[in-house]
């Protein structure tokens, strides 16, 4: 269900009134990560009392408010783009569908069972981050704010915390939570919404998941056709793509144009042998020509044009194939020069 739909959870509670918001239950979970365990997730029911449960509820409609941007309509809704291991959408909430991505479903699943078994020996003092669950006529949200809990020290703290207990203040010896603030990412059925990618990767422990898939479409690159000449090197360009700043670019790649680099490979190749051959003899002219195609040209150190096979060497930068095989390199309609498409802003 679309996130603006009147029907949607995020929706409806954007909506609501702080006289309202007694129609949504709330529940609070502190979570850890414990990658070694086969559950993966272990946390804790933390139990509020009603006026800050209900302060937390007004919290997350604030949020959620704030959230909505006006669109072309002149209406105030969620602006939404698809989540990209490579680009930060900074002015949209980055949305991931669970079912397109099986590694995170089984880790969604592992915390929602974790929320719903919580250990009576759960250890406060290790939580990674918070999860508030919130239940509007049997539809859930889960939002999670990634942040530990603090624990107040008598002893080498040069600060300490006190509370008001009957006439006198006394040490806040207990764990202290800090609640509201800016909601790092919420899931709601099958989507979940990004709003701080780094918290997000985080809390999933997604940037192994990025590099398996790296892998998984590196091992695949490299075992076609074009990697087997003498100077192709399959080894060392495989080692130079295992740099954390190609990882993303490489974990992009979709199935679709794993196979299409294959299937293609022959005919673009046919294409720059054409640029090639059409080089300009006017130094004019030719310099013109180079800058037009100037991000195709670096491929011309790349692929052995006479053989169709891939030429790598130790110390050559694997980007210009990675942009080649990633699909990135576009023509404006505008100057018809040659671009690449994107890049990872960190």
């Amino acid at each position: 269900m679309d996130i603006n739909n009147n029907e949607n959870i995020i929706c409806r509670l954007s909506n609501m009134t702080e006289d309202t918001l007694a129609e949504v239950d709330l529940s609070l979970h502190l979570v850890r990560l414990q990658k070694e365990a086969d559950s993966f997730y272990q946390s804790s029911g933390i139990q509020l009392a009603p006026d800050v449960g209900k302060w937390v509820k007004k919290s997350i409609v604030k949020t959620l408010q704030e959230l909505k941007e006006v669109d072309d309509t002149e209406s105030r809704v969620f602006l939404v783009g698809n989540y990209n291991h490579e680009i930060k959408i900074n002015d949209k909430l980055a949305k991931l569908e669970l079912s397109e991505d099986q590694g995170l479903l089984d880790k969604v699943r592992k915390l929602t069972t974790a929320l719903r078994s919580p250990d009576p020996e759960y250890p406060e003092k290790y939580t990674s981050f918070q999860i508030v669950k919130l239940t509007l006529d049997e539809q859930d949200a889960y939002f999670c704010y990634y942040r530990g809990v603090k624990k107040n020290s008598m002893r080498s703290s040069k600060k300490l915390m006190v509370f008001k207990n009957a006439n006198q203040f006394v040490f806040a010896e207990d764990t202290v939570i800090d609640l509201g603030g800016n909601i790092d990412f919420f899931v709601v059925g099958d989507f979940m919404f990004i709003m701080n990618v780094r918290n997000f990767e985080f809390a999933f422990d997604y940037r192994d998941h990025i590099n398996e898939q790296r892998d998984r479409n590196l091992t695949e690159i490299v075992s076609m056709p074009f990697f087997d000449g003498e100077n192709s090197n399959k080894g060392i360009f495989e080692e130079s793509c295992k740099k954390f700043i190609h990882s993303r670019g490489l974990a992009q790649i979709k199935p679709v144009t794993l196979t299409a680099i294959q299937t293609n490979f022959q005919e673009r190749c046919n294409e720059l042998s054409q640029i090639k051959a059409n080089l300009p003899v006017d130094e004019t002219e030719k310099g013109r020509y180079l800058a037009k195609y100037g991000t195709i040209w670096e491929l011309f150190d790349y692929i052995d044009m006479e053989n169709r096979k891939i030429i790598f060497n130790e110390g050559d930068s694997p980007r210009p194939l990675l942009h080649f095989f990633a699909d990135k390199i576009v023509k404006s309609f505008v100057t018809e020069d040659f671009k690449v498409a994107v890049a990872y802003e960190e």
